[in-house]
């Protein structure tokens, strides 16, 4: 059976666009198996303990997915098809928490720049901490690894998934919000 490395975690974007690719790459045994980051999924691929890798390599409202394209900087790899997914954002806080007492925003930067106008308008004061993923943050928050006065921007899935209360959706600039996810293996 093959190994497809995704970004994130479940309840991630990557999640949801990797399910999408090796359904269309007529793989849908494949396992998929959460990977974090590029730079993760390019060792795993070159270790040979996975065989794709799906990744965002750009956004409509960020552009190039910088992770992405350090990693994989001069790196030879056979593109196996792209898929294009909406992205609508998400902010939640911990249950018993009030919106008031939120001081700092966690999420991907991908994330953070999918979103400036919004949270300007929104939560000007709030201080930006920046996570490898945008599900990765919602488990950090819910696990208490992040303090209590801390919200997250995820999927609306990677908020559920943890348990914590969405105060707001559909927070991205631009409703045309779309990231390109490319399945790949190297050559």
């Amino acid at each position: 059976m093959e190994k497809v490395g995704y970004m994130g975690i479940v309840g991630s974007f990557s999640e949801v666009a990797a399910g999408e690719l090796i359904r269309m790459a007529g793989m849908p045994d494949a396992e998929l198996v959460p990977m974090v980051c590029s730079q993760n999924i390019l060792d795993a691929l070159r270790a040979g303990e996975i065989d794709y890798g799906v990744l965002g390599i750009t956004n409509t409202t960020a552009g190039p997915v910088s992770e992405f394209v350090k990693a994989f900087e001069g790196v030879e790899y056979e593109s196996l098809g792209d898929y294009v997914l909406p992205i609508h954002h998400c902010v939640f806080i911990k249950p018993g928490m009030k919106e008031e007492d939120i001081t700092r925003i966690s999420s991907h930067p991908q994330a953070f720049r999918q979103t400036d106008i919004y949270r300007a308008n929104h939560w000007p004061d709030w201080k930006e901490v920046e996570d490898d993923d945008t599900a990765l943050a919602a488990e950090h928050l819910a696990r208490g690894i992040l303090p209590e006065n801390t919200a997250v921007i995820c999927s609306a899935k990677g908020g559920a998934e943890w348990g914590l209360e969405m105060i707001a959706e559909n927070i991205e600039d631009s409703r045309t919000n779309r990231t390109t996810f490319r399945l790949l293996k190297l050559k």
